[in-house]
Order: C-alpha cells, then structure tokens, then sequence
C-alpha cells in the first residue's frame, strides 16, 4: 500500500487494518517520490522483490500525488481518498476528468475506490489565488451524484455503485477537528472495511498461486511506511 500524507503515528492502526501480510509505505507529505522512487524504497528498505496488487491510499492534499502517479500511467487495483479530492476554483476539467474515469472504471468492477467528503465550503471563498473546489463538489462533478447529505463518524451517509463508494460525513463550514478524525478515524477503518479485502490482504498463503510481477515492472499492491520526517 501507498499512502501519502499519511505519518508514522498512525503505524499500528493501519498494521491492524491490513494484517501481516502487507507491505505498507506511508509517506508523511503530500508531494515527494513518484512510483520508481517508493517501489525502489520498499526493495531496499523491506526486500519487495515483486508486486502482485498496488492501493494508493491519500489524505487531505496528500490525494494530489495520487492523482499525479494516475495521470503518469499508474493504475491501482484499489483506491482511497480521504477528504482530499480539491480542485482549483474554478476547476479546470483535467482535475475532474481523471476522478471521473476512475469513478468509472469502480462502476465497471475493475478497480475499488473508496472516496470520503465532509461539508466544508469555506475553501471556495477564499480570496482570490487561494480559493479551491471543496472535496465534495468536485465528487458531485466526477460522479453525478448530489451527495447533499452527509451523517457522522458513527453513521456515514454512504453512496455506492459497483465498486465505487463515497462517504459524506457531516461538518461546520470550517471544522478543523472534522478533518482530522479523516486521517486518524476514517482512513483506518476504511482500509479495513474495504481495501484489504480487495487487494487479497486477508487471504492466507497458498501452495501454488499465479507469480507476481517484478518489482521493476510495478504490480500491482505495495503498502508503503515512511516518516513524516525521515524515510528511514
């Protein structure tokens, strides 16, 4: 699994989630190594010499290197994007246009993405050169769908088709706290409740199974653990 802006304290949670046959690399920013750098790290750093299923895994502005690694070629067999899918405001059609492929391609059943929203509008109003699309209106501009409803931690309001899934949680228009419980709550237990049944995490080891592909040609699962501050 990759995941970005995601730090080192949130280590054991996502341990649990996707159990010990995962390899996970978190990396604490949002913007850093593309996809030879972080496979290269994780043969150096954990002895992955091949891949057979790849998550990518974003929080807040850590979803825009998901988007960059999907714009440079990169497919995944799951996604999650937690509270993250911001656009410039206005929006340029690029910035949608690959959601709403990927939004497609999870209604086909051919990848799993997970995307959460809360309600902040705040970011649209500010001045100008600093505004950006809230997270739930470019989701509204990728999938269709209103998602004018939103619950709480406990009782999501959940939209699903296919293997596409949007959460809508509930916020103030500026609710720092709201965002936050996006990393340390909601990413957790969506990595559980969801990605690591898809990419096979959960599956014990077989006798005789398809091999995986060579670390230098990208699988398609690596799960990736850096510090925030160190890649150690």
């Amino acid at each position: 699994m990759l995941a970005f802006l995601v730090g080192g304290d949130l280590d054991p949670k996502l341990r649990a989630a996707f159990g010990p046959r995962s390899c996970i690399v978190a990396d604490g920013v949002a913007k850093g190594p593309m996809m030879g750098e972080l496979l290269e790290f994780a043969h150096q750093r954990a002895g992955v010499r091949e891949v057979s299923r790849l998550a990518l895994i974003g929080y807040s502005a850590g979803c825009q290197r998901v988007r960059a690694l999907y714009l440079a070629g990169v497919r995944a067999s799951a996604y999650l994007l937690a509270d993250g899918t911001h656009a410039s405001w206005p929006s340029d059609e690029w910035q949608i246009a690959w959601l709403r492929e990927l939004a497609g391609e999870a209604r086909a059943g051919r990848a799993l993405v997970v995307a959460t929203h809360t309600m902040q509008g705040y970011t649209e109003r500010l001045p100008k050169g600093q505004a950006f699309c809230s997270t739930a209106r470019v989701l509204r501009m990728a999938t269709g769908w209103k998602l004018d409803r939103a619950g709480s931690l406990e009782r999501p309001v959940v939209t699903r088709e296919g293997a596409l899934w949007v959460y809508s949680y509930a916020s103030a228009d500026i609710d720092a706290p709201a965002h936050a419980a996006q990393l340390v709550r909601v990413v957790p237990e969506l990595c559980a409740r969801h990605l690591r049944a898809w990419v096979g995490a959960a599956e014990p080891p077989r006798t005789a199974q398809a091999p995986g592909l060579p670390i230098n040609l990208l699988g398609i699962l690596v799960t990736l653990l850096l510090k925030s501050t160190s890649r150690s």
